[in-house]
């Protein structure tokens, strides 16, 4: 786990880039509704495509990869716009940008990544990941949030294990690890279903509607993986 002295500007670089795109995906969503910055938000592997085409020798952008990336992008928002909340689009406009912003920086993250695990071990990058973010946020938090009182309930309590735990250590974990053998974009690619499982999973636990444009975009999400990592 110990940091190496030759790491520590890449490790550096990751962490900045991880504090970025969670500043900037917070500050652009409360200038939008949640439904359009998850849709803007899903663009990250667009971008995650494009930075590997420059960044990784084996990873290059082919017609294929890029009609399967189009294609899923398109079933997520096929699936969400009835999601879309009334309003004013140029009214949205500053949290649209801010949240596209914020994709930017998590697929030049995750590109950063690929090119570093390659020499970096995947648990001392995580490690050192979350250990120089952490000082950054709580400095953060005491400015920004410092007069604002804290309340432990079961379900915050659950939510932190949960978002700790699950999200930020074993999903982190798990795609550091993958990155180090399998290309960023057939990976990133498996993102498009995040967005969707949030309203599958709505339907199940909250009797929300079940649409067609959801089945319709799962079948397009699901078409869209099948193109990017398709063999010749």
């Amino acid at each position: 786990m110990r940091m190496r002295f030759e790491e520590l500007r890449r490790l550096l670089l990751i962490a900045v880039l991880y504090t970025l795109h969670t500043i900037t995906l917070n500050v652009g969503t409360q200038f939008t509704t949640a439904a359009r910055s998850t849709i803007f938000f899903s663009l990250y592997p667009l971008f995650t495509v494009l930075f590997g085409h420059f960044y990784l020798p084996n990873d290059r952008l082919t017609v294929t990869k890029t009609l399967g990336i189009i294609t899923a992008f398109s079933g997520v928002f096929l699936a969400i716009t009835p999601n879309l909340q009334g309003g004013s689009v140029t009214g949205y406009l500053i949290g649209d940008l801010i949240v596209i912003l914020s994709a930017c920086f998590l697929a030049l993250r995750i590109t950063m990544t690929k090119v570093f695990v390659q020499d970096i071990y995947p648990y001392r990058l995580l490690v050192w990941l979350l250990g120089l973010n952490i000082p950054c946020f709580y400095v953060l938090s005491l400015i920004f949030e410092g007069n604002e009182p804290v309340e432990w309930t079961l379900e915050s309590s659950v939510g932190l294990l949960y978002q700790g735990w699950i999200v930020t250590g074993f999903c982190f974990l798990g795609l550091t690890w993958t990155l180090r053998k399998y290309q960023a974009s057939k990976l990133v690619v498996f993102s498009f279903l995040m967005p969707l499982s949030g309203v599958l999973f709505s339907h199940l636990f909250l009797d929300d509607k079940l649409t067609f444009g959801l089945l319709a975009g799962t079948g397009l999400v699901a078409m869209g993986i099948y193109l990017v990592n398709r063999q010749r």
